[in-house]
């Protein structure tokens, strides 16, 4: 009895190791997959990581490479016809050919590379087209591949409305000294003049001294037949110390205390709301055209940008030139002062005398010796402001210029479609 149960016994141990050390040879197994899959994982991970950051990156070239291609054109064609440089010409330079490597050039072999394609979407934001960007990145092995895409647009930096008047102030309007106006012939209508608009309540608009307005044909730099009014039939108004509170045949080109004056001129200028200036701020920021003063402007200063932001005062010396009517510039002055003076200074394009809501500090001007701006002065901030020896003169095509009307690549700023961005 004894020696059956000894003999069961031994084979119920010997069952039971067996079936131990089989379990524990699965386990070995079982773990030695998991961790075989846990490395391929991992490697996967690596390799798509590798793939996905050289696709960022080739994507990040291209859309450089085609805002750098866009500048380089200085005007372009979005139909292929005109002067201007095709778009198409622009998308194509600006694509990137598969193979490439991250610093842009030919990828060796066993290093990761990209390739970008631009197509266009056939949608458009505000009339320019949208184009898709699609770059497909490669590990270093071959095996990793990852695609990402973004839909890019250019907008105009004058993202709201050129002034069809010379001088928009929200304000009052008070006029001495040689104050020369040369008015926007149909700013009103076809042949209705308008020279100097304000908004109701506080715009009343005092003429004195020898100040004056008239049409373009009748202005020569600061010519006596607008300086030095003389009652002359060309003029269209000149001082007489009367304060114009509202329309009145004595001033027939100057609108005040006008009801359909914008609420908000800085939304009216850049389509964005004053409490979000800073917006404008970054984009002039990302040309580098965020600057202490205006010393080193110059003619060639609208060449890549129209929009320049000045944060300190702006002392423009007496033979100074700032932009063209090709290039023009705006010129926002940040709550400080803006000096012009000499007869040699010009300034082509928009001067916003910008009343920062953020900043308890209060924008000025002033003009002396016969400097002139061609192209319109926009004030957040009126009475004497507007004194001075010194001429506006409306220029149609500078402000088309302005505006991108004539296909400037300096009046546009990349533009990044919001949800856009996809990985495959």
């Amino acid at each position: 009895m004894n020696k059956s149960f000894r003999k069961n016994k031994g084979v119920v141990t010997l069952l039971t190791t067996v079936v131990v050390m089989v379990m524990m040879t699965l386990m070995v197994v079982f773990a030695t997959k998991v961790g075989m899959f846990d490395q391929r994982m991992a490697g996967n991970e690596a390799r798509y990581k590798e793939s996905f950051a050289t696709a960022e990156a080739g994507l990040e070239l291209a859309i450089q490479r085609f805002d750098n291609q866009f500048r380089a054109a200085g005007t372009f064609s979005l139909d292929g016809t005109g002067t201007g440089t095709p778009m198409t010409t622009i998308m194509a330079s600006s694509a990137i050919a598969t193979g490439t490597n991250t610093a842009g050039g030919v990828a060796a072999a066993n290093t990761a590379s990209f390739g970008v394609t631009i197509t266009d979407s056939g949608s458009v934001l505000a009339s320019f087209p949208i184009y898709n960007f699609v770059s497909t990145g490669t590990g270093a092995d071959g095996t990793g591949v990852a695609v990402v895409s973004r839909q890019i647009s250019m907008r105009q930096g004058l993202g709201g409305k050129s002034p069809d008047v010379p001088i928009v102030v929200a304000g009052s309007v008070g006029t001495g000294g040689d104050f020369n106006i040369v008015a926007n012939p149909n700013g009103a209508g076809p042949g209705v003049p308008v020279s100097i608009w304000t908004p109701t309540p506080g715009g009343d608009v005092s003429m004195s001294g020898s100040s004056a307005t008239c049409q373009l044909e009748y202005f020569d730099g600061n010519n006596p037949q607008c300086s030095n009014p003389s009652g002359s039939s060309e003029l269209l108004s000149q001082g007489d110390g009367t304060t114009a509170t509202a329309y009145t045949t004595n001033f027939p080109d100057v609108l005040p205390n006008d009801p359909n004056f914008p609420d908000d001129l800085f939304q009216y200028l850049f389509g964005v709301v004053r409490s979000n200036w800073q917006v404008v701020k970054n984009l002039a920021a990302s040309h580098g055209q965020v600057v202490a003063n205006c010393d080193l402007l110059n003619a060639t200063s609208g060449q890549e940008y129209i929009v320049w932001w000045v944060t300190g005062d702006c002392n423009m010396g007496s033979t100074q030139i700032i932009g063209s009517t090709d290039k023009p510039v705006i010129l926002v002055v940040d709550d400080h002062e803006f000096d012009m003076g000499g007869g040699g200074a010009r300034l082509y394009g928009l001067l916003y005398v910008f009343d920062n809501p953020d900043d308890i500090a209060t924008p000025s001007t002033d003009f002396h010796g016969g400097p002139a701006i061609y192209g319109a002065l926009v004030s957040d901030v009126g009475g004497s402001a507007m004194n001075g020896s010194y001429s506006i003169v409306y220029d149609s095509e500078l402000l088309n210029n302005l505006a991108g009307d004539g296909n400037n690549t300096s009046s546009y700023d990349l533009a990044y479609i919001p949800g856009s961005w996809r990985d495959f």
